[in-house]
């Protein structure tokens, strides 16, 4: 069946109708959905504000972790393991002498010692079992002349917890330098006051670390040690000295580290044989002395 033809009034509406529509669907798919739109700018006062305050200003600096755990756990220390080979001073008087080397001065100084003996008595050796507690439930031991113990303090191993000096670096490091005792069971105690008489007489005899006349060591290193023109094994050889023997000391400097010996470290001293009057350098770490050779003597 054909269909009558539109009058030219019907077919102009048409044409208007179809062009709105058209605009609408055109004007649809232009609009961003939620879900594409680009987020907003922040403004630069924004910008400014986050910048003046970083996140970890807000915050408090942590403390050290050393410094929140306890340095000993147990009461005085009653066991000692096998003695090693240390400096000449014994008891009350190497606490000093390696508390003065490893940093402490004046007031901690003492309190260092009274700790220590508190602790271990000043036996180097000296070693505390402790049953479970929090965050040690296996137990723990106290160790050395400060007792550090090895469940919260695991960096200082075995070896340098009954090494005199290396212990009393730890406790250096963990006391802040002398300023926080708080980790010691023997100082939130009070039993360490008990020492501070003894403590502070100890201190006295090292003189307040000036260097006392006529400085002398002990060779350790057997059969004999070489006495080098320098601070180094690439300096030439001056002469050697035997193991026991007792050599002049004039200053010490700093050079090659040497890992051997009894105290492995980078210092040298000047030295002179008695015996056959050769002068030079050896390796601290294979000589004996009193005290730290840097509180005895100058730099060379």
């Amino acid at each position: 069946m054909r269909l009558p033809l539109p009058t030219p009034a019907a077919r102009r509406a048409l044409r208007l109708a179809l062009g709105l529509t058209l605009v609408a669907v055109v004007g649809v798919s232009a609009m961003p959905t939620p879900a594409t739109a680009a987020p907003a700018t922040a403004s630069p006062a924004a910008h400014a504000a986050k910048a003046t305050r970083p996140a970890d200003q807000a915050k408090p600096a942590p403390r050290p972790v050393d410094q929140v755990k306890p340095a000993s756990v147990g009461g005085p220390a009653i066991g000692a393991k096998a003695n090693r080979v240390g400096v000449n001073a014994v008891g009350i008087d190497l606490c000093a002498q390696v508390a003065y080397a490893a940093g402490f001065r004046n007031n901690p100084l003492v309190t260092a010692v009274a700790v220590a003996m508190a602790e271990s008595s000043c036996n180097p050796s000296a070693v505390g079992s402790n049953g479970p507690t929090a965050g040690c439930p296996n137990g723990s031991l106290d160790r050395g002349l400060w007792q550090i113990n090895n469940c919260y303090h695991p960096t200082v191993n075995d070896t340098c917890a009954y090494n005199a000096q290396c212990n009393a670096n730890a406790a250096y490091s963990i006391s802040s330098g002398g300023s926080n005792w708080q980790p010691w069971s023997t100082y939130n105690n009070g039993a360490y006051a008990s020492y501070l008489s003894a403590a502070q007489a100890a201190v006295a005899r090292l003189g307040g670390g000036d260097p006392p006349v006529g400085v002398t060591g002990t060779i350790l290193a057997n059969p004999s040690l070489n006495i080098r023109t320098g601070p180094g094994t690439t300096y030439g050889i001056a002469g050697s000295v035997n193991y026991g023997a007792t050599v002049k000391i004039a200053c010490y400097t700093f050079g090659e580290y040497v890992s051997g010996g009894y105290w492995p470290s980078s210092t040298w001293d000047r030295i002179t044989n008695p015996a056959t009057g050769v002068t030079g350098y050896v390796a601290d770490t294979w000589v004996n002395t009193t005290y730290d050779v840097k509180t005895m003597v100058g730099r060379c």
